[in-house]
């Protein structure tokens, strides 16, 4: 009587093995296909953080007006200030001192609204690794002012930032009360970021003023 056809344990073992390896192979380039993807997404995320924040600080800046304000007591203050030692003595009680202020035009809100004000007091802080926007609805800033803020970027060690008068930079920037022309030509702005490196930017003041 003839034997059955069939494989034999050997054969069924190496064809086992086979498609074992096939199939770790397959989970392999799987998993490498979704780590590059999340790479990806983090990669875009990254780089729309960094557009949106040159963008509004660019905006910011070029829109900056040398427009004296006043505090809650009536007393003048710059019109400009920046650099941390000197914005330390500017900040509010509990709050964070802002590395940039000054007041800026063309507030999109005054093109749709009669009663709304053109101009802003806008802050730029480092809270809790995190890069903060601070826009008032009003230039001269008190306790009752509206004031809406915004994360830029996260993931910031640290930030230096220094201007340009002329031929000179100077890291220390305190705007005269009350007196027109002080504002500076150029900002150099250094974000520390967490294993990126470090971003530099320069922007123009008052171009569009």
């Amino acid at each position: 009587m003839p034997l059955d056809a069939g494989f034999s344990i050997v054969e069924t073992m190496v064809a086992m093995l086979i498609f074992a390896s096939v199939s770790a192979a397959g989970v392999a380039i799987l998993i490498s296909f979704n780590s590059g993807q999340q790479a990806l997404a983090t990669a875009d995320d990254f780089i729309a953080e960094v557009q949106l924040t040159r963008g509004l600080i660019r905006g910011d800046l070029e829109h900056a007006l040398p427009r004296p304000v006043r505090d809650a007591f009536g007393g003048m203050q710059p019109m400009f200030t920046g650099g941390v030692p000197t914005t330390r003595l500017l900040a509010k009680a509990g709050d964070v001192a802002p590395f940039l202020a000054f007041v800026r035009g063309g507030h999109m809100a005054a093109r749709v609204s009669d009663t709304a004000p053109a101009l802003q007091r806008v802050e730029y802080a480092l809270k809790d690794d995190a890069l903060v926007r601070r826009a008032y609805a009003r230039p001269d800033v008190t306790p009752a002012t509206p004031v809406t803020e915004q994360v830029l970027m996260h993931g910031v060690k640290s930030v230096s930032v220094r201007f340009r008068s002329s031929d000179t930079w100077v890291v220390d920037w305190h705007g005269k009360a009350g007196s027109a022309g002080s504002l500076p030509k150029v900002v150099e702005l250094s974000l520390e970021l967490d294993g990126r490196g470090t971003l530099t930017s320069l922007y123009t003041v008052g171009a569009s003023s």
